[in-house]
């Protein structure tokens, strides 16, 4: 099915090249870099909106995504070159905002736009702020203090300094470890030797990736040598288990209001409206706090102690939960999350230096994004499996259905849960509890990640001697 592709092509390649833009920034500047990713991304929205078929509109969206990818890691990484170490919170917590704040326009114009206009304007209205910000780019970027102007010109010199095998092999690495997550348990079997083939192919072109880090004499993409304290590991660590169950979080959530809840997917995705609206808060928490009282330490510890806290609660939520209390219950995930990203953020790049910000910025975008692609593909895979095997087992009571309507009910189900719907209510009440309890164990498991994330954050105090991390 081409179609999904549509988000998948996006996911794959904004993941991929993402890392890229911290070492490339570093070598031929902010500047150039601004504007590629500003550039790929509006002819990847303007080839989207003209696309005639659904193979060239996946390309297009794949080099949306490469766009899309840059102006996230280097719009924290330009802010952090121009703006002191205390007043970066606040001013981090501004771009957090207004990127939740678009978020959540997209989210709610995205619909009308293509229900009023046509699905092709959902594309072409993104090409004109994109156009806006190449001027806006260009008249107000400039490349990082300290960098030498003549490098601009791309010279020999300039161009032995960019580390080509290092992101030929990332990307790859990158690419085949994202197939495995997004077509393991859809579109393919965890069994299937072509997942497992491309699995043992990841997995060796990223150890091949770090022996050429290690040995490479260009600007790494990610500077293994540096990198390489446990104190680096359970940072990274914590990164990708808050990416994890960030993206798992906003998976199974709307799953559980349309099968708990009964709500239509519709209102499932509005009910996320207002809780989403609690991470900018968070946010802005944190972006205070380090302008007005110099902490940072704390702010980690409580971000992810309440983003901890806000995914046990959601263990909580019933059919008979009022609205004012289900958005109580949905906020401090939330508020953890905008408080526990920005903060575990800037531990990292005030750990290294502001000196390579931007390899470590892009370092840990990079174990975010890759936890945010586990996390969406585990949460998928418990539900799946336990829900089978649940429904298969108490199905089986029944007298009236043989194994093979039996098998027939559980591929229709895996496929769409609307398929519950057309079912007797005796199964279909089976069938529901099954799916709620599948729903609960995801959850749970997303929580537990969480939870950990938070012993990380303790274990990495007490194992190592501290970097500065003071915002002076």
């Amino acid at each position: 099915n081409l179609a999904s592709w549509i988000t998948t092509s996006y996911l794959i390649t904004s993941t991929a090249f993402q890392p890229l833009y911290g070492s490339f920034s570093d070598v031929i500047g902010r500047r150039k870099c601004c504007f590629f990713a500003s550039a790929s991304f509006a002819l990847g929205c303007l080839g989207c909106s003209m696309a005639t078929d659904i193979i060239t509109f996946n390309l297009m969206r794949a080099l949306t995504g490469i766009g899309g990818g840059g102006l996230i890691t280097l719009s924290t990484i330009v802010n952090s070159d121009v703006i002191t170490k205390r007043k970066r919170g606040l001013f981090q917590a501004v771009q957090n905002l207004l990127l939740g704040f678009g978020a959540v326009c997209g989210a709610s114009f995205g619909g009308s736009i293509a229900s009023y206009f046509g699905w092709r304007w959902c594309f072409i209205f993104q090409v004109f702020p994109s156009i806006w910000s190449l001027i806006i780019g260009y008249k107000y970027i400039t490349n990082q203090p300290g960098f030498d102007e003549s490098q601009q010109h791309l010279s020999s010199s300039v161009l032995e300094r960019i580390d080509y095998k290092g992101s030929i092999i990332l990307v790859s690495a990158l690419t085949c470890q994202l197939f495995v997550l997004t077509l393991g348990g859809n579109e393919l079997s965890w069994s299937d030797s072509r997942l497992i083939t491309l699995a043992i192919l990841g997995a060796t072109l990223l150890f091949y990736f770090i022996y050429i880090e290690l040995h490479t004499k260009a600007n790494p993409i990610i500077p293994v040598r540096r990198f390489n304290s446990l104190f680096t590991v359970l940072l990274l660590a914590q990164n990708f288990l808050l990416g994890l169950c960030a993206y798992a979080y906003l998976f199974a959530l709307p799953l559980l209001f349309q099968i708990v809840l009964g709500d239509t997917p519709s209102k499932a995705g509005l009910r996320l409206a207002v809780p989403s609206l609690s991470t900018p808060i968070g946010s802005v928490i944190t972006g205070v706090m380090m302008n007005k009282y110099g902490v940072l330490k704390g702010l980690l510890y409580v971000g992810t102690m309440t983003m901890a806290i806000g995914n046990f609660l959601t263990l909580l939520v019933s059919p008979s939960t009022p609205s004012w209390l289900l958005n109580i219950l949905l906020m401090p995930a939330n508020i953890g999350q905008g408080m526990a990203y920005p903060s575990s953020l800037f531990t990292f790049i005030f750990a290294y230096g502001t000196t390579h910000q931007a390899t470590s910025t892009s370092t840990i975008y990079l174990s975010r994004s890759i936890g945010g692609v586990f996390g969406v593909s585990s949460v998928s895979a418990i539900i799946q499996a336990y829900l089978k095997f649940k429904v298969r087992k108490d199905l089986s009571a029944l007298p009236e259905l043989s194994h093979k309507e039996i098998h027939k009910i559980v591929i229709a189900i895996s496929k769409s849960s609307d398929a519950i719907y057309k079912y007797p209510d005796t199964i279909k009440s089976i069938i529901l509890l099954d799916y709620e309890r599948a729903i609960r164990l995801a959850q749970l498991f997303s929580s537990i990640c969480c939870a950990t994330a938070f012993i990380l954050c303790l274990m990495r105090d007490i194992t190592r001697s501290k970097p500065d991390t003071s915002v002076a």
